[in-house]
């Protein structure tokens, strides 16, 4: 518990901790902000995270920088606030399965929709992009498709990638397409990082094409997906977990809002069939469980 009239500092910052009160203040201002939700039992996420803002204002409590927030309602602070608390794990071609399932499965359906002339584009989101690796890898798993497989009549540019993120931090490093040597090992080949990447000391940047394909966007998934349109694939991989099951269902009918007929959803790998039922059919890949919007399936 903080003690009142404690000056935290640098020095002494370790002392901080955070107590009911505060923790009920703090987690209902962020699941209303972003819908992310804090169990109790995971307190320390608040008191690693924002403890810095303490010695930053000159405050001696957590619900001091409560209060701040709320009174200061500085949309820039706010925002450093989301950044701090948002989980942000991610690698390239994190758990493969996705991947093999876009080769296997859904890229020769895509491409035999653009070939018959039914879709002219195919437009893929995700839409908790973190740092840029999940889009990326996806782009470069479609461009590598194409070229070995000499698709004819369907190229790069039939497809349309999109990434968003409440992180506008991690969405800046995505932008720059720039990774460091312990990025770039976690989950890269030898064979993408030669043919997608130009090193420049302990620097990888990803290949123009790749990053030059990627529309980046700052957003909020409890604000409207409706300006988007329609997407044929979504991956929104570890995200639903974060939030509360009310807020869950209410992405989850937002994005089956936003896939075409017979569009994809990977979520992780975990089953969440149960948010899903009546939706979606739900797909396997080995561990993989997958979600496929069926047409006329009722909401």
């Amino acid at each position: 518990m903080l003690h009142s009239g404690l000056k935290y500092s640098k020095d002494n910052l370790s002392l901080a901790s955070i107590n009911e009160k505060e923790y009920s203040l703090l987690s209902d201002y962020i699941v209303k902000k972003c819908g992310i939700y804090i169990p109790a039992e995971k307190t320390y996420i608040f008191e690693t995270r924002l403890s810095k803002y303490l010695v930053d204002l000159d405050v001696n409590s957590f619900e001091e920088l409560y209060s701040y927030i709320i009174k200061k309602n500085d949309p820039l602070f706010n925002q450093k606030i989301i950044n701090s608390i948002t989980t942000n794990e991610t690698k390239w071609f994190r758990d493969e399965a996705p991947w093999k399932v876009l080769e296997e499965t859904i890229l020769p359906y895509l491409i035999g929709e653009i070939t018959s002339g039914r879709k002219k584009r195919v437009r893929i989101w995700s839409a908790a992009a973190s740092t840029g690796q999940e889009i990326y890898s996806t782009a470069m798993c479609i461009d590598n498709y194409l070229s070995k497989n000499s698709v004819k009549g369907v190229n790069f540019d039939n497809f349309e990638f999109f990434a968003t993120d409440i992180s506008s931090q991690v969405l800046e490093t995505a932008k720059k397409g720039r990774y460091d040597k312990i990025s770039i090992m976690r989950g890269l080949n030898e064979e993408y990082k030669d043919k997608y990447f130009i090193r420049n000391g302990s620097v990888w940047t990803i290949d123009p094409k790749i990053s030059n394909a990627v529309k980046f966007m700052h957003f909020n998934l409890l604000d409207s997906f409706k300006e988007f349109g329609l997407f044929d694939v979504i991956f929104c991989r570890y995200v639903l977990i974060y939030f509360p099951e009310a807020v869950k269902i209410q992405i989850v009918e937002k994005i089956r809002d936003s896939l075409c007929d017979n569009g994809v959803l990977f979520t992780g790998n975990y089953a969440l069939y149960d948010l899903f039922e009546n939706k979606f059919d739900a797909d396997y890949y080995g561990n993989l469980t997958y979600y496929t919007k069926r047409e006329g399936v009722k909401k």
